[in-house]
């Protein structure tokens, strides 16, 4: 059977080990013989690159103050139509399969606990739904000590408290998608990546492709 392109996405709170295990991810369908692109969101499109530069604390209206939620929930709406026109709708129509570095289910979880989640639900309506979604979950002080480790710089939603919220609501969205995956991030990194490409191969053996 001719191989159809997938699009994966992997989620997780910051520290879960996303972008690590997308590049594994990748590496792993390459050798499968599949033709494949990684990409991530914010993008690096135009509004991604703002949407960064606002998340390491750059362009608040005014010292001390920060961009509201809804602006931000707004921002990342806007990126995510831009990078599916830009990168991942052409990949996909050529034959890659899209491996993506978070994507809907971000703004449901973070930006969704500081705006109005039925606003933001709408914001992502009618865009294209993955194939598969691999939710790396791991527990906030774990991840916490993980990015202290890399030597990552303090970002926007980096609290504990935030991101207590924000782990809680991605274990509700994966308990209602039946084309989501919870993955354990605790044990070492190439076991996590042994389980992620486990799902992967399953859904491939599911569909009746190599």
């Amino acid at each position: 059977m001719t191989a159809s392109p997938l699009f994966i996405v992997l989620e997780g709170i910051d520290g879960s080990g996303t972008t690590t295990q997308a590049e594994r991810l990748l590496a792993h369908l390459r050798g499968r013989g599949r033709q494949v692109s990684g990409t991530r969101e914010p993008s690096t499109g135009p509004v991604g690159k703002l949407i960064r530069e606002i998340l390491l604390g750059g362009h608040a209206p005014a010292p001390g103050s920060s961009v509201h939620g809804d602006t931000m929930a707004l921002l990342f709406a806007a990126d995510r139509r831009d990078h599916l026109q830009r990168e991942i709708e052409p990949a996909l129509a050529a034959g890659t399969d899209v491996v993506s570095d978070r994507y809907v289910w971000s703004s449901l979880a973070y930006q969704a606990q500081e705006a109005d989640l039925p606003w933001v639900r709408g914001l992502a309506r009618s865009l294209r739904e993955p194939d598969l979604t691999l939710l790396i979950d791991l527990p906030i002080e774990e991840a916490a000590r993980r990015r202290a480790l890399a030597g990552r710089p303090v970002e926007r939603y980096d609290a504990d408290s935030y991101l207590a919220k924000v782990a809680a609501h991605y274990r509700k969205l994966a308990a209602e998608d039946p084309q989501a995956v919870v993955i354990d991030g605790r044990p070492n990194l190439d076991d996590v990546t042994q389980l992620i490409c486990n799902a992967v191969d399953n859904l491939l053996a599911a569909r009746g492709e190599r």
